[in-house]
């Protein structure tokens, strides 16, 4: 899904860096990763790991459909099917591999607008047994075979909804405010369905939208690649269909500039965010992984920055924290600060004035020797990191690099562009990424817990206005202006 976070590990999901020539080249994906198509359109990739042979077997069917190609009748159907999937269990061997994911943090199935993800997580064992072929054939079943009646779907609703959806809550006050203006309201994936339903439509939209040539199969573990790629052409090699219409594709509108304040009940204390978002580009190109990299840099040292101004002024009643994501073709970044109620706008105005003074005057040189030193010492660790990453996180790694259209490369070829980028960074790029970052408006969103009287906005866009005036010696640039042009393309962080 969208909005996850797209971490920086080491290994086939890494971002990488240009090798500095100044030219856009495109990239190269890592030959680890063994892939093919069917000729029905059904997509596979697997990762085989023989060298973690403890590491459990991670699987992932991607369907290219969700609550976005629903009609108001439809409602609730991309959210139902998953339930049907999980209801029919006919076979021994299938309840012993779904009993090995008994307490697994994976949901078995995610469903949101533009997608639904199956996810089994197998025993290191499984590659050698039957396991493997159990879940992979019950997968396909659900792919193109699901019995669809009366029964089928009594049997569903009436067992308990373990599906999830993304975002977790559809209905969180936030979220409903950033999908003002979004072709995504009216979908809710969490939506249930209205009953009763009628079986003959659902099998439609079934049919209609769970076709081969929109999916995507992931295997993650110690296996055998020929032997899974043989189980996936007899499996899935027999599903028929084929898309007649293009599914919708979900967007976002521009986040708008203003100060906003949202109940929410899942809160104990008011959380203030500085947020900005840009469009999204996928990154498969040298230029394009340029520009990402200086930005996410500079990122990275603002937050270190203000967390060390914070900690040296001796402020305690401040969490800091610093977030960046793909939201359906958008980029979208925030700073955030969970304080009380009566020092909010203090504790804003101190962080405004900050923010200012790395914008105007950039970051201290022993600022980013410490970040060059950090950075360097981490691509020392490369590899020592990527035999550490567990298969679940890499199997989830590479689902996300597919939605956002980001090249993988080998850790090997990572290496060498990562270093290539970290001799030739210098202050005066990161600090005018800084200076890019920071002269953009930003919204104000004030998160604050239920019950509790509204903050005054009016009050708190001026003291941020006041806090971000230019400081002395500054630039010349006026707020909101862009010395490079359009902000950088925005990846996911955790």
């Amino acid at each position: 899904m969208q909005g996850t976070k797209v971490g920086l590990i080491a290994g086939g999901t890494l971002l990488a860096a240009i090798s500095g020539q100044g030219q856009a080249a495109m990239l190269q994906p890592d030959p680890a990763w063994q892939q093919g198509k069917l000729d029905n359109g059904f997509q596979w990739q697997v990762l085989a790991t023989p060298q973690r042979p403890g590491d459990r077997i991670e699987v992932r069917l991607l369907v290219n459909t969700g609550s976005l190609t629903e009609s108001t009748q439809q409602s609730g159907y991309s959210h139902l099917l998953p339930r049907l999937a999980l209801s029919q269990q006919t076979s021994p061997e299938k309840s012993t591999w779904q009993q090995g994911m008994t307490g697994h943090p994976q949901p078995p199935a995610i469903v949101s607008y533009n997608l639904t993800q199956f996810n089994l997580s197998l025993p290191s064992t499984s590659g050698r047994g039957d396991s493997l072929k159990e879940a992979l054939s019950w997968l396909a079943e659900t792919a193109g075979e699901l019995t669809i009646t009366p029964e089928s779907i009594d049997k569903a609703l009436q067992v308990q909804d373990g599906i999830a959806t993304w975002p977790e809550d559809t209905r969180d006050g936030w979220w409903r405010y950033r999908l003002k203006g979004s072709t995504l309201l009216g979908h809710d994936p969490a939506a249930q369905v209205g009953q009763p339903v009628d079986a003959e439509h659902l099998k439609a939209w079934y049919q209609q939208w769970y076709t081969p040539d929109a999916m995507t199969l992931i295997v993650v573990g110690n296996v055998d690649s020929r032997s899974v790629s043989e189980q996936v052409n007899k499996l899935f090699g027999s599903l028929k269909g084929k898309r007649e219409t293009p599914a919708p594709v979900p967007t976002l509108s521009p986040l708008k500039r203003d100060a906003v304040s949202i109940m929410s009940p899942k809160i104990q204390q008011d959380r203030l965010s500085m947020m900005w978002d840009t469009p999204w580009q996928p990154i498969r190109s040298s230029e394009g992984l340029m520009r990402y990299w200086r930005s996410e840099l500079a990122r990275e040292a603002l937050f270190w920055h203000v967390q060390q101004n914070l900690n040296k002024n001796n402020v305690r009643d401040v969490e800091l924290g610093f977030d960046c994501r793909v939201l359906f073709l958008r980029g979208q970044c925030g700073i955030h600060i969970d304080t009380p109620n009566a020092r909010l706008d203090d504790n804003l105005g101190r962080i405004a004035r900050d923010l200012a003074n790395v914008r105007d005057g950039g970051l201290p040189a022993a600022e980013f020797e410490t970040l060059m030193a950090q950075k360097k010492l981490e691509l020392e660790k490369l590899f020592a990191t990527y035999a550490r990453t567990n298969t679940e996180v890499l199997a989830n790694q590479r689902l996300r690099s597919l939605q956002n259209q980001v090249v993988d490369l080998a850790p090997e070829q990572y290496q060498k562009l990562r270093q290539t980028f970290l001799d030739q960074l210098t202050p005066e790029m990161v600090n005018m990424d800084l200076r890019q970052i920071l002269s953009q408006e930003m919204a104000l969103v004030l998160q604050q817990p239920e019950g509790e009287p509204e903050f005054n906005m009016k009050q708190l866009q001026a003291t941020w206005d006041k806090g971000m005036s230019p400081t002395e010696g500054a630039t010349g640039l006026t707020p909101g202006a862009h010395p490079l042009g359009e902000v950088s393309d925005i990846p996911e962080r955790q």
